[in-house]
Parts: C-alpha cells; structure tokens; sequence
C-alpha cells in the first residue's frame, strides 16, 4: 500500500501514458480529511425551501440523521435564519474558516463564491451547481476557470454538478443524498460520476454497510481516481465499488490496482461506454482491430478489477463480496437444490459462464445414497437434487442440512450453494418448503469450514422474509441464476488473478532507449527496411540480415552473400501488402537476382525510387510455417497497446487476433497467445511445427519494449509475418513497418 507521504497535492502530474510508472493521486492528505471528516462546514447558496428536492433541506436533515457534531454554516445574504439556523451573509463574517464550503448558486454566481471559499481559507469545496462543461463552450470556459483557481490554491473540490460526499464512517454529509432504513455504517465504499447511478449503488450495498457514498458529477478536479486511492487506504473500507463514465488518467488504474491487491479489497467497476470505438484509424492493421471500449475492457481485467455489465450483474457481485468474512481463494462449487429441472438448467448456465461443478467423490455420493434413501444403482451427482426420492423419513430441512454436509465434505468442493426458487410457498411461512432449505443452509453456515451461499433461479423473485433468515447469517443471497453465476465467476476470477500477481510480480523490462534514439533521430517518418531490420536485430528481435541494393550487380552479390535462396522485396511506404502489387519475389538466386531487380524497380506505378527513401531490398529466405502478427498503435489513453494474431494474407480475413495494454508481464503475453484462437495452429497440428511459447511470448515482450522506447513519435509498429517454423519455434521476423509521427516543431 502507498505511504501517507505519496498523497500530495493536486498540482503535480501524474505518470505518462504507458509508461507503467507510479501514479500520483491530486488529491491531498489534508484535502481528503477536509472531504470525508470536516469539523466546520459551509453552504454558501442556503434556501429556506423545505421540500424533498431542495438541497438545503436533505443538506441539514441528513447530517442531524447521522448525528453530525461538527458546526455548520448557512450562507445567504438576504436572511438571517434559515430553518430554526442563524444564517451568516458572508463567509467572510463566519468567527472561523470553514474545512470544506458546499456550493449551491446559480452557475454565474459559482465562481464568485469558489473565489470567496479560497480567499476564507476553506480546505476543500463541494460544488452541486450545474452549468459547466455539460453545457457547452461557455460552461466549459467556467470549468477551465474553476480547474485554475483550485490549482492555484492548491485545495480539492468535489463536483462541479455533483450530489456530493456521505461518510458513514465519520457521520457526515456534504451533499443531498437521503438516508434510507437500511443503510448503516459498512466497509463498503461507493463512488459514481453519476448523481443517479450514486444512489442506485447506496441502495445496492446499503445492506452491507457503507463507509462513505461520493457523486463525482463533471470532475474538474478531483476524479473517481482520487476516491479510488483513498478508499484502497481507508481503514474502514473492504470492498469498493464505481461506476465510471471516463477515466480522467487511465494509466494510474494499474497502480490503483496494485495498491487495492496489496491491500486486498476489491473493486467492482461498472464501465459505461465500453461498445463505443472510439478513436481514429491509423495506417495500420493494428488501428482497425481496436477500439477504445476492447482496449479499457482488456486494461480493466490485466489490472484485476471485477468489470460487471449491469446493474442486476452488480447487485449479484457486490452481494457476494461484501457477506463473506473471508473470501475463498478458489470457487469449485458443490451445489444442491430440489428441482431436478432447475438444475439441470443451472449445469449448462455453469458451463456456459465457466464455472466449476466438480466430480464429488466415492465417500460423497456414498454418504449422498444415504442421506437421500436412493438404491444401490442410483447415483447422486453434482448438482444434487436433494428432492429425489419422496419416500425418505424425516423433514426437507433436516434432509437439506445432512446432504450439506456431505457435499461441504468433499475436497474438491471450494463452496456450497443452495439453489431453488425462495418465494413464499405457503401462506404460513412457518411450514413453508423453502423455509425450511433455508434454515438449513442458515444452521450449516455456522459449522462449516467452508462458505456457503443461496441463488434464487429467478431475479426480482426471492421473497424478502424467505430470504430475512440467511441474510441475517450474512449468507450472500443471490437472485437469478444467470447473474449470480456471473457474480460467482467474477470473484472466481479475481481470485485466480490475485494469486497469480502474489506469485509472479510484474517485471517491468528496461527499454532499448540507447537503440531507439537511432531511430528517432532519422528525419524520414517511415522507417525503410534496410534501417528497420538491423534495429529490430539490435533490440533482441530475430530479424534475419537484410541489405539494401542499388543496381542489378549488387543484386547478384546480395543474393550470393545471403544466398544459396534469397527474399528480393520492395522498400516503400506507399504499399501496405507488397504481394497484391508482386513486390515481393520468393526463392532468388544469384543467376536471377539481376533480373528481379529490375520487375520489382518497375512493379509500381510512378516508379520504384520516385520517392525519397524507396528500394529493393535482399534477405535471405525463411522456410515456411505458420505465420503471425504482432502490431503496435498508439493509443490516447494508455500510451499503446499490442496486439498478436494470425498473419500474413489471412490476417483480414479471419479474425484471430487479441491485444494487451502495458504494463504486462510474460504470463499476460502467454495468455494472449491463448486468447487469439492461434495456439491451436502452434501446437503441432497436422504435422505442423510446435511453437516454443515462452520464447513468442518474449518476442511479444519486447515488442513492447520498442514501442515505449520510441515513446509518443509511434505511429505503426507491425511485425507481418512473423514466421513460426522447425528451425525457428520462437518465431523470426520475415517483414516489419515502422511509421513515425513528424518530430514537434521546436
């Protein structure tokens, strides 16, 4: 976890895009106390409108709720009293600075009053006005102004057109979020841009507990990042939950995420936006294979945060993670229920969402035979239809709790989990059927060493006074088999994730700088092959000798020296594919290189060499193999990113292929390697050649390397094909582009 003194203030800048470097929150220790535990607070903009929508009134109504013991200040020129308060008409006459100045004025007047608040010596400012960069180029101009005084000043504000800041924890409220009867001081953190979407989350884990509730609205300052980074370091928190529109700095998610696993709390983020693909296209295969939303989509699951898709998935999620006291670290599921037909339903929902439903052992389904009355020839099986065999003695609750116990038992079985339907089946709730498999699972709960949970089969089904009895357990009670299956394989994933980062830290590689700055110093924004090559072999990637000629007779000895079969190929960046215009000749020899060099000098239309920096080149020939590709492209939010697929011809007609953003290790390259749908063509088949991982997942390694070693000059690095053979099972380099943005203007 980062220390007390990385916490510094707001002006400092954080980490570069895709560089993989420490991130540094903007938001300062003082700052943070000054939002989440204020002592004096300041409304400036106080109504004496006491309805359910005016602010001043949930302001005041909720802090007397939660027991608030500090000061506070209502600001209005125009009245002395405001609800049974004195009313201060200035900050300025207050007898002491306020910590944090809530605003709520007209948005021409919010200025004003942030100029106020500084001038007052107010540590923080939450601003629930609206009228800023949602509203076109004159609330943007009013949101630049607000992002510089707070700079200037160096103090946090929440907002602007924000709900603002609850904290449960120290029991208090800058904002207009209600109390409901449920909620109740937790260790769950919820954080939203959204006002709306921020009390949808306080409804979703109010039953949990929270430790504080915060409304970002437009972020002019301080962002969900900033929140993020407090919650990971809040002492009261366990488990945060976001719902993000825009990352103001996604690259400081990878150190979030690191910091959040050192302390082992979760976050569960529901991203909106993640279909849109954004971004231009750049001149390049890699531009057209990835849009913005796979991007943060891949960045999210590297980083290990539990990404949901919905609000019914996030209820199921933040449910499951929030009741458990300790979190299995695997999730081999041995489930029970009474419907035959609905877990059969449920096994192939298991299959399609990848969860596990193990072999229960002999000993089990022997001990299941008798718990269930079944015959010698009738096996149970996991699932277990506790409900088989109508004849058996004794009630479903003591059946229920003995078949538990069995299952829980087993050692392939991580956690045991009730599923059945949980809505009132008896108009006497006492004798009701699921009554008693509940009880049960609540009774089992407590003598287990193993952690158990209820699905509902439907959502929106469960009735709450079935379900009262194993939420009182703190027994997750999940709804909708679909959704808690998907909650299931969240926390599952995480989990494998969380012990894969403990064993095997992110090793950051050194980049080729010395290498690349040979690059960056050619004035030429395309790299031809001649240059290309022998700098992709200087940085540890196998790229075979090449050579440059310039006439027939340096044909004939380049093909002589590389021979006995050579590569004659064009140098140009006029061509994307240099086999659709025959630029590229296979198996020359010295008696033909002199003639192949004169089909290739006129194979284009102005002539090869019209252009400055085009050329034949010779390389000696690569036996063939399967090939791939491995491209790099630019990209606005994390610097770059690489992706890895089939190539050659094939690379636009079947869609093989899959990214990474940086930082990423050597097993995030072996997984993308899985991930394309190529493995299967590396691995021997047909007689083919077997691929040596390791050594393609270090070639992808390295790429990467390049990639931030030129920095922010790259505008296409592809490797196409990559050849994967006999004699080269790490894969060697038959043809590479280099495209360079123009060099800033000093």
């Amino acid at each position: 976890m980062a220390s007390r003194s990385e916490f510094v203030s707001i002006d400092q800048a954080p980490a570069e895009p895709g560089a993989g470097g420490k991130w540094t929150p903007r938001l300062s220790r003082a700052g943070w106390e000054a939002i989440s535990n204020p002592r004096r607070i300041a409304l400036v903009g106080a109504s004496g409108r006491e309805s359910s929508v005016s602010f001043t009134s949930r302001f005041l109504q909720t802090n007397e709720e939660l027991g608030f013991t500090g000061e506070i200040f209502l600001i209005n020129p125009t009245r002395s009293e405001i609800m049974g308060r004195k009313c201060w008409p200035t900050l300025a006459a207050l007898p002491e600075p306020a910590d944090i100045v809530a605003i709520n004025l007209p948005d021409e007047k919010v200025l004003l009053a942030v100029e106020e608040a500084i001038a007052h010596g107010a540590r923080a400012l939450m601003i629930h006005s609206g009228g800023f960069l949602e509203r076109g180029s004159a609330g943007a101009q009013r949101q630049q102004r607000l992002q510089r005084l707070c700079a200037e000043a160096r103090i946090p504000a929440l907002g602007p057109n924000c709900l603002g800041f609850l904290s449960f924890t120290n029991r208090v409220s800058i904002s207009s979020f209600r109390i409901t009867g449920s909620n109740a001081a937790g260790s769950v953190a919820a954080i939203s841009q959204s006002g709306s979407v921020a009390s949808l989350l306080q409804a979703i884990a109010g039953r949990h507990g929270l430790s504080f509730l915060a409304s970002t609205g437009n972020e002019a300052v301080t962002s969900v990042e900033d929140l993020i980074a407090y919650a990971i370091e809040d002492p009261a928190t366990r488990l945060i939950v976001a719902f993000v529109e825009q990352f103001r700095d996604p690259p400081a998610l990878f150190d979030l995420a690191e910091r959040a696993h050192a302390a082992e709390k979760p976050v569960i983020l529901l991203k909106a936006g993640l279909t849109q693909e954004g971004g231009a296209v750049s001149r390049g295969h890699t531009g057209a294979m990835v849009g913005s939303g796979t991007v943060f989509r891949q960045a999210l699951s590297q980083a290990n945060f539990i990404l949901v898709e919905d609000f019914d998935e996030l209820a199921q999620t933040v449910e499951l993670a929030a009741s458990w006291a300790v979190r299995p670290k695997s999730f081999r599921v041995g489930m029970l229920g009474t419907s035959g037909g609905e877990l059969s339903t449920v096994t192939d929902q298991c299959v399609e969402h990848g969860v596990t439903l193990p072999a229960l052992s002999a000993e089990t389904l022997t001990a299941l035979q008798g718990v269930l009355h079944l015959p010698a020839d009738v096996w149970p099986r996991n699932p277990v239809d506790v409900g088989t065999g109508f004849n058996v003695p004794g009630s479903y609750h003591e059946r229920m709790r003995r078949a538990i116990r069995a299952v829980a038992a087993d050692p392939s079985v991580d956690i045991v989990a009730v599923h059945q339907g949980f809505h009132r089946d008896s108009p006497d709730i006492a004798y009701s059927h699921n009554h008693e498999i509940l009880d049960a699972a609540a009774k089992e709960s407590a003598l287990l060493g193993k952690p158990i949970l209820v699905m509902a089969s439907r959502a929106g089904s469960a009735d709450d006074e079935v379900m009262a009895e194993v939420r009182d357990a703190n027994i997750p009670a999940l709804q909708g088999s679909r959704e808690a299956l998907r909650a299931i394989r969240h926390l599952a994933t995480y989990a494998r994730r969380l012990a894969r980062r403990n064993a095997h830290r992110l090793t950051v590689l050194s980049q080729p700088a010395e290498v690349a700055s040979a690059i960056l110093a050619m004035t030429d924004t395309a790299i031809g092959q001649a240059d290309l090559f022998p700098y992709l072999a200087g940085v540890g990637l196998p790229a075979p000798a090449m050579r440059r000629v310039a006439n027939r007779a340096d044909a004939e000895q380049a093909a002589s020296d590389l021979g006995p079969t050579v590569v004659m190929k064009i140098d140009t960046a006029r061509v994307v594919h240099k086999s659709d215009v025959g630029g590229v000749v296979l198996g020359v020899t010295p008696e033909t290189a002199a003639e192949t060099y004169g089909h290739l000098l006129a194979c284009l239309d102005p002539p090869l060499g019209t252009f400055p920096g085009e050329g034949v080149v010779v390389s000696s020939q690569v036996d063939s193999g399967i090939e791939v590709f491995v491209g790099v492209k630019p990209d606005e939010s994390f610097g770059f990113v690489v992706v890895f697929g089939l190539g050659g011809r094939l690379l636009e007609i079947l869609d093989r292929n899959a990214m990474l953003v940086p930082p990423y290790d050597h097993t995030d390259a072996l997984e993308l390697i899985e991930r394309s749908g190529v493995r299967p063509l590396l691995d021997g088949f047909r007689g083919g050649p077997k691929a040596d991982f390791d050594e393609l997942a270090n070639l992808i390694l390295r790429v990467g390397q390049v990639a931030a070693a030129i920095g922010n000059r790259l505008e296409v690095l592809e490797l196409n094909p990559v050849i994967v053979n006999a004699r080269h099972p790490g894969g060697i380099i038959a043809d590479a582009r280099l495209l360079l943005f123009p060099r800033p203007q000093p």
